[in-house]
């Protein structure tokens, strides 16, 4: 499989081109899911710290789960955005 596509893109370089800008869509696309879902975890982390400041009784083994999720989603998003302006400059 992998000898096929190697062939198919060293044919011209705009079928290269191509496949890069169907990856930029692809890693856009990724990009947009991790946003989202950080700041879906970011609203739960807001909902949390009212609550609990209102009655105390949520734990903290929950926050700190869903804080380590908003932190891996921030994470990727650094690594989503650094891909995308470097798959940008190379075509």
């Amino acid at each position: 499989m992998q000898k096929l596509f190697r062939s198919f893109l060293s044919a011209n370089r705009k079928r290269r081109e191509k496949a890069a800008g169907f990856a930029l869509r692809l890693l856009r696309l990724l990009r947009d899911v991790e946003e989202t879902e950080m700041y879906r975890y970011s609203d739960e982390l807001d909902k949390i710290d009212l609550y609990n400041g209102d009655y105390g009784c949520v734990h903290n083994r929950e926050y700190a789960a869903i804080e380590d999720e908003c932190t891996n989603c921030e994470c990727a998003l650094g690594f989503l955005e650094c891909a995308i302006d470097d798959l940008k400059f190379a075509y």
